[in-house]
């Protein structure tokens, strides 16, 4: 049933809103996986959320629920004026009006991706296939998966706002084991996009299949200060945790890392940031979650802090537009959009060359517990291969790397041309060469 939205608004005028305003996120989603050539999971899903807010006597009231009825446009006033009852501090809140300029692209695609299940099934069949063919040591391809997903946004509010959106993506994933003696690793990749043309089996298996033999044989390097190079995957879950510091709120709060260094040169010459939200990839969107419009924008240029990154509300108390940055229904926090850290003129190889002697890290983990927000100070366990000679060595496990965040950024040695779609940040980067960083092995 569709919300009644023209009798929630009238409503909410008659009860003395100031404003109010509707979001509307629905998803709909085919997953298929298959285990020794059987299919081992199959599901159809499909999601709905409303949430409903409202000013009332000054305060921020909001509501979620997860269906409507006929009742829905009283129910939803009445939850939000107890909601704002029940707020005591004074912060400042806005339901926007609207841009003067919305950059809007269709990225829907006709073709319906989930569409044909047992067609997708044969794929995921032939994947396994190929990875158990692939090389003798692949001893287990523990999953293969198949997901495709349609998601529409609505934002509506009783200044006349009107936005919508809608996209549909499909992604393949696989996870495989190699087996050398009695040691044992892990592969696994993921392919994401809204082409079908794009996906291509032969190169998803090679890629799929390398992540585990390339891992073979990893053993621990000598405890000390090496030349690092971070690839694509690292570099994106290091910035990350830079660009969360860019969170007005938490400058405002004076828990950023970059606190007070907006338009200073806080970072290497050599680093550029761009978010660009418009890109018309899987990611694209127009309007942020407080109906602001996205933009293209530097918030690293050379080095320097271009931009922090602004809600309505961190926005009205510094003085300065928003950012299109609103993240969340109720109380909006910042987040970013598709960014890419800009590529340099070195291919990898010519990157590598210059080393005799270094760590090319591809995995860091424990982010959340060995990285140290306020202080930018790390400690994260690793994995990669020994640089010798300006190639890629043996493999190395069980390893630690530790430093600082803004030290890693502002020691820039290299940036490499071989920038990566790296789906789980949202990030297009290449691998960049820093200064040493402590490694700790046997």
């Amino acid at each position: 049933m569709r919300m009644n939205e023209k009798k929630f608004f009238a409503l909410a005028k008659d009860e003395g809103f100031d404003a109010a305003d509707l979001t509307i996120n629905e998803s709909s989603s085919l997953s298929v996986s298959i285990f020794h050539s059987n299919v081992d999971s199959l599901t159809n899903n499909s999601s709905f959320e409303l949430v409903a807010r409202g000013i009332y006597k000054g305060k921020m009231g909001s509501v979620s629920v997860d269906h409507v009825d006929k009742n829905s446009p009283e129910f939803l006033v009445k939850e939000i004026k107890r909601s704002a009852s029940i707020i005591e501090n004074d912060d400042p809140v806005f339901i926007f009006k609207g841009s003067e300029k919305y950059h809007k692209k269709n990225v829907f695609s006709n073709i319906d991706f989930g569409g044909n299940v047992q067609e997708k099934v044969q794929i995921l069949l032939d994947i396994e296939k190929r990875l158990l063919a692939y090389d003798k040591r692949i001893n287990e391809v523990v999953t293969v998966g198949f997901e495709a997903e349609t998601n529409s946004s609505k934002k509506t509010n009783s200044y006349g706002l009107k936005l919508s959106q809608k996209k549909n993506t499909y992604a393949y994933f696989a996870e495989v084991t190699a087996k050398d003696g009695e040691e044992i690793r892990t592969g696994f990749s993921v392919f994401a996009s809204k082409d079908e043309a794009e996906f291509k089996i032969d190169e998803f298996v090679e890629k799929v299949a390398k992540d585990a033999l390339q891992k073979l044989g990893a053993q621990q390097c000598e405890s000390k200060k090496y030349p690092i190079v971070l690839n694509p995957e690292c570099v994106a879950s290091l910035m990350s945790f830079l660009i969360s510091s860019l969170d007005a709120e938490e400058v405002q709060k004076h828990t950023s890392l970059l606190e007070g260094k907006l338009h200073q040169q806080a970072l290497s010459k050599k680093l550029t940031v761009i978010e660009n939200p418009l890109e018309k990839n899987i990611f694209f969107r127009y309007f942020d979650d407080e109906g602001v419009a996205t933009n293209k924008k530097y918030l690293i240029k050379k080095g320097v802090i271009e931009t922090y990154l602004y809600t309505l509300q961190t926005a009205a108390k510094a003085g300065v537009e928003p950012t299109g940055n609103g993240a969340g229904a109720g109380k909006a926090g910042a987040g970013t959009g598709y960014t890419i850290v800009k590529g340099g003129k070195k291919s990898e190889e010519e990157m590598l060359s210059s080393i005799k002697e270094g760590v090319y890290l591809t995995e860091l983990t424990g982010l959340h517990s060995g990285m140290n927000a306020q202080s930018g100070n790390f400690s994260l366990q690793c994995a990669g291969f020994m640089i010798r000679d300006g190639k890629k060595a043996d493999p190395l496990a069980l390893i630690t790397v530790a430093g600082n965040l803004l030290n890693v950024f502002s020691n820039i040695k290299c940036i490499a041309n071989n920038n990566k779609l790296v789906i789980s940040n949202q990030m297009s980067c290449p691998s960049i060469l820093v200064g040493k960083l402590t490694i700790s092995g046997k």
